[in-house]
Protein backbone atom coordinates (compact mmCIF):
# COMPACT_ATOMS: atom_id res chain seq x y z
CA UNK A 1 0.00 0.00 0.00
CA UNK A 2 1.71 3.60 -1.02
CA UNK A 3 2.22 5.83 1.54
CA UNK A 4 2.50 9.41 1.79
CA UNK A 5 4.77 11.99 4.49
CA UNK A 6 2.55 14.53 5.79
CA UNK A 7 3.77 16.67 8.41
CA UNK A 8 6.68 14.14 9.59
CA UNK A 9 3.61 11.56 9.95
CA UNK A 10 3.92 8.79 7.34
CA UNK A 11 0.12 7.80 6.09
CA UNK A 12 -0.90 5.05 4.23
CA UNK A 13 -3.52 5.11 1.55
CA UNK A 14 -5.25 3.44 -1.18
CA UNK A 15 -6.31 4.42 -4.57
CA UNK A 16 -9.47 3.58 -6.41
CA UNK A 17 -9.36 4.61 -9.55
CA UNK A 18 -12.62 5.75 -11.36
CA UNK A 19 -14.27 7.99 -14.05
CA UNK A 20 -14.94 11.12 -11.95
CA UNK A 21 -14.01 14.52 -12.57
CA UNK A 22 -12.94 14.99 -9.32
CA UNK A 23 -10.25 13.66 -6.36
CA UNK A 24 -12.66 12.90 -3.09
CA UNK A 25 -10.84 11.95 -0.16
CA UNK A 26 -12.43 9.27 2.33
CA UNK A 27 -10.68 8.89 5.97
CA UNK A 28 -12.34 5.41 7.49
CA UNK A 29 -12.68 5.75 11.22
CA UNK A 30 -9.67 3.23 11.47
CA UNK A 31 -7.47 6.29 10.15
CA UNK A 32 -7.08 5.28 6.63
CA UNK A 33 -7.06 6.95 3.48
CA UNK A 34 -9.32 6.24 0.70
CA UNK A 35 -9.32 8.17 -2.50
CA UNK A 36 -11.37 7.99 -5.28
CA UNK A 37 -9.62 9.45 -8.44
CA UNK A 38 -9.39 9.63 -12.07
CA UNK A 39 -5.68 8.63 -12.00
CA UNK A 40 -3.52 6.98 -9.16
CA UNK A 41 -1.24 10.17 -9.27
CA UNK A 42 -2.94 11.49 -6.41
CA UNK A 43 0.39 12.84 -4.43
CA UNK A 44 -0.07 16.62 -4.90
CA UNK A 45 -3.48 16.77 -4.19
CA UNK A 46 -2.95 14.72 -0.46
CA UNK A 47 -0.36 17.53 -0.14
CA UNK A 48 -2.78 20.35 -0.73
CA UNK A 49 -4.77 18.76 1.56
CA UNK A 50 -3.17 18.37 4.49
CA UNK A 51 -4.23 20.09 7.05
CA UNK A 52 -7.44 18.95 6.51
CA UNK A 53 -6.35 15.45 6.44
CA UNK A 54 -4.38 15.81 9.54
CA UNK A 55 -7.23 17.36 11.52
CA UNK A 56 -9.54 14.30 10.79
CA UNK A 57 -6.61 11.85 12.10
CA UNK A 58 -5.98 13.79 15.23
CA UNK A 59 -10.10 13.19 15.77
CA UNK A 60 -9.38 9.57 15.42
CA UNK A 61 -6.35 9.61 18.16
CA UNK A 62 -8.04 11.52 20.65
CA UNK A 63 -11.42 9.20 20.19
CA UNK A 64 -8.55 6.15 20.30
CA UNK A 65 -7.54 7.91 24.02
CA UNK A 66 -10.75 7.73 25.42
CA UNK A 67 -11.51 4.82 28.55
CA UNK A 68 -14.99 3.62 28.96
CA UNK A 69 -18.42 2.61 27.25
CA UNK A 70 -20.16 5.35 25.34
CA UNK A 71 -23.78 5.08 26.68
CA UNK A 72 -26.84 7.73 25.66
CA UNK A 73 -24.17 10.53 25.49
CA UNK A 74 -21.68 9.42 28.18
CA UNK A 75 -18.59 7.72 28.74
CA UNK A 76 -18.89 5.32 32.08
CA UNK A 77 -15.97 3.01 33.34
CA UNK A 78 -16.93 -0.62 32.83
CA UNK A 79 -17.51 -3.38 35.14
CA UNK A 80 -18.50 -6.94 34.11
CA UNK A 81 -21.73 -8.23 35.29
CA UNK A 82 -24.36 -10.91 35.10
CA UNK A 83 -26.69 -8.01 33.97
CA UNK A 84 -27.25 -4.71 32.08
CA UNK A 85 -27.18 -1.85 35.05
CA UNK A 86 -25.49 1.35 35.41
CA UNK A 87 -24.75 2.88 38.73
CA UNK A 88 -23.27 6.55 38.93
CA UNK A 89 -20.40 6.54 36.84
CA UNK A 90 -20.11 2.65 36.39
CA UNK A 91 -21.57 0.41 33.87
CA UNK A 92 -22.35 -2.83 34.33
CA UNK A 93 -21.79 -5.37 31.07
CA UNK A 94 -22.74 -8.69 30.51
CA UNK A 95 -20.66 -11.19 28.32
CA UNK A 96 -21.17 -12.30 25.44
CA UNK A 97 -24.66 -12.80 23.25
CA UNK A 98 -26.45 -11.36 26.43
CA UNK A 99 -25.05 -8.31 26.30
CA UNK A 100 -26.08 -7.20 22.43
CA UNK A 101 -29.51 -8.85 23.16
CA UNK A 102 -29.70 -6.77 25.90
CA UNK A 103 -28.49 -3.30 24.48
CA UNK A 104 -31.28 -4.28 21.33
CA UNK A 105 -33.89 -4.32 23.70
CA UNK A 106 -32.61 -0.99 25.40
CA UNK A 107 -32.66 0.72 22.02
CA UNK A 108 -35.53 -0.33 20.70
CA UNK A 109 -37.58 0.64 24.30
CA UNK A 110 -36.14 3.61 23.47
CA UNK A 111 -36.96 4.64 19.88
CA UNK A 112 -40.11 2.70 19.37
CA UNK A 113 -42.03 5.79 21.25
CA UNK A 114 -40.37 8.54 18.97
CA UNK A 115 -40.95 6.87 15.94
CA UNK A 116 -44.71 6.22 17.29
CA UNK A 117 -44.67 10.20 18.03
CA UNK A 118 -42.93 11.54 14.84
CA UNK A 119 -44.64 8.83 12.67
CA UNK A 120 -48.31 9.93 14.01
CA UNK A 121 -47.30 13.81 13.87
CA UNK A 122 -46.05 13.47 10.23
CA UNK A 123 -49.37 11.12 9.54
CA UNK A 124 -47.44 8.13 7.92
CA UNK A 125 -46.61 4.19 9.40
CA UNK A 126 -43.78 2.29 9.33
CA UNK A 127 -44.58 -1.03 8.46
CA UNK A 128 -41.92 -2.81 10.66
CA UNK A 129 -39.02 -1.54 12.79
CA UNK A 130 -35.11 -3.39 12.72
CA UNK A 131 -32.51 -3.01 14.89
CA UNK A 132 -29.52 -4.03 12.87
CA UNK A 133 -25.63 -3.77 13.32
CA UNK A 134 -24.96 -1.54 10.29
CA UNK A 135 -21.27 -0.84 9.03
CA UNK A 136 -21.37 2.67 6.84
CA UNK A 137 -25.23 4.05 8.39
CA UNK A 138 -27.11 5.23 11.09
CA UNK A 139 -30.33 4.04 9.63
CA UNK A 140 -32.22 3.29 6.96
CA UNK A 141 -35.66 3.36 5.09
CA UNK A 142 -36.65 0.98 2.41
CA UNK A 143 -39.03 1.34 -0.40
CA UNK A 144 -41.55 -0.91 1.66
CA UNK A 145 -41.31 1.38 4.57
CA UNK A 146 -39.64 -0.70 6.57
CA UNK A 147 -37.11 1.42 9.22
CA UNK A 148 -33.74 0.53 9.74
CA UNK A 149 -31.27 1.36 12.94
CA UNK A 150 -28.09 0.84 14.01
CA UNK A 151 -27.80 -0.48 17.00
CA UNK A 152 -24.71 1.58 17.89
CA UNK A 153 -27.21 4.83 18.03
CA UNK A 154 -27.27 3.52 21.64
CA UNK A 155 -24.48 5.10 22.52
CA UNK A 156 -25.83 8.80 21.09
CA UNK A 157 -27.29 11.55 23.45
CA UNK A 158 -30.98 11.29 23.24
CA UNK A 159 -31.31 14.60 21.09
CA UNK A 160 -29.57 12.33 18.25
CA UNK A 161 -31.68 9.68 18.23
CA UNK A 162 -34.30 11.66 18.40
CA UNK A 163 -32.58 13.41 15.42
CA UNK A 164 -32.13 10.31 13.67
CA UNK A 165 -35.35 8.72 14.10
CA UNK A 166 -36.97 11.92 12.78
CA UNK A 167 -34.70 11.93 9.85
CA UNK A 168 -35.70 8.20 9.05
CA UNK A 169 -39.43 8.76 9.75
CA UNK A 170 -39.29 11.61 7.04
CA UNK A 171 -37.92 9.55 4.68
CA UNK A 172 -41.30 7.40 4.91
CA UNK A 173 -42.70 10.70 3.07
CA UNK A 174 -39.74 11.87 1.07
CA UNK A 175 -37.25 9.14 0.00
CA UNK A 176 -34.57 11.62 -1.11
CA UNK A 177 -33.30 14.79 0.51
CA UNK A 178 -35.11 16.76 -1.03
CA UNK A 179 -35.78 20.67 0.32
CA UNK A 180 -39.49 19.07 1.08
CA UNK A 181 -37.88 16.45 3.22
CA UNK A 182 -35.51 18.71 5.48
CA UNK A 183 -38.36 21.14 6.01
CA UNK A 184 -40.01 18.00 7.63
CA UNK A 185 -37.18 17.22 9.35
CA UNK A 186 -36.60 20.58 10.78
CA UNK A 187 -40.12 20.85 12.70
CA UNK A 188 -38.53 18.66 15.04
CA UNK A 189 -34.78 19.25 14.38
CA UNK A 190 -34.36 23.12 13.26
CA UNK A 191 -30.32 22.40 13.87
CA UNK A 192 -29.96 19.31 12.24
CA UNK A 193 -26.84 20.63 10.07
CA UNK A 194 -25.00 21.10 13.73
CA UNK A 195 -26.55 17.56 14.50
CA UNK A 196 -25.30 16.00 11.22
CA UNK A 197 -21.69 17.37 12.24
CA UNK A 198 -22.25 16.01 15.82
CA UNK A 199 -22.81 12.62 14.60
CA UNK A 200 -19.74 12.08 12.55
CA UNK A 201 -17.65 12.68 15.37
CA UNK A 202 -19.75 10.14 17.09
CA UNK A 203 -19.20 7.61 14.61
CA UNK A 204 -15.55 8.11 14.82
CA UNK A 205 -15.87 7.34 18.76
CA UNK A 206 -17.92 4.43 18.14
CA UNK A 207 -15.49 2.24 15.52
CA UNK A 208 -12.61 3.37 17.69
CA UNK A 209 -14.12 2.10 20.94
CA UNK A 210 -12.69 -1.38 21.99
CA UNK A 211 -15.98 -2.59 22.95
CA UNK A 212 -18.49 -1.10 20.76
CA UNK A 213 -16.11 -2.69 18.08
CA UNK A 214 -16.84 -6.48 18.84
CA UNK A 215 -20.16 -5.95 19.39
CA UNK A 216 -20.65 -4.59 15.95
CA UNK A 217 -18.44 -7.17 14.17
CA UNK A 218 -19.85 -10.20 15.77
CA UNK A 219 -17.23 -10.94 17.77
CA UNK A 220 -18.96 -10.22 21.43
Amino acid sequence: MPEINLNGKRIQYEVNVRRVRYVRIYVTPEGKLWIVSPTKKVEQFLKEKENWILSKLQKIEEAKQLSGFPYLGKLYQIRMGEKFEIFDEIISLPKGKNLESMLRKELKSLIVPIIHEKAEYMKVRPKKIFIRKQKTRWGSCSPKGNLNFNLAMLALPMELIDYLVTHEVAHLIEMNHSKRFWKLVSQFHPDWRRKRKELKNWWIIIHNNPIWKQILEGER
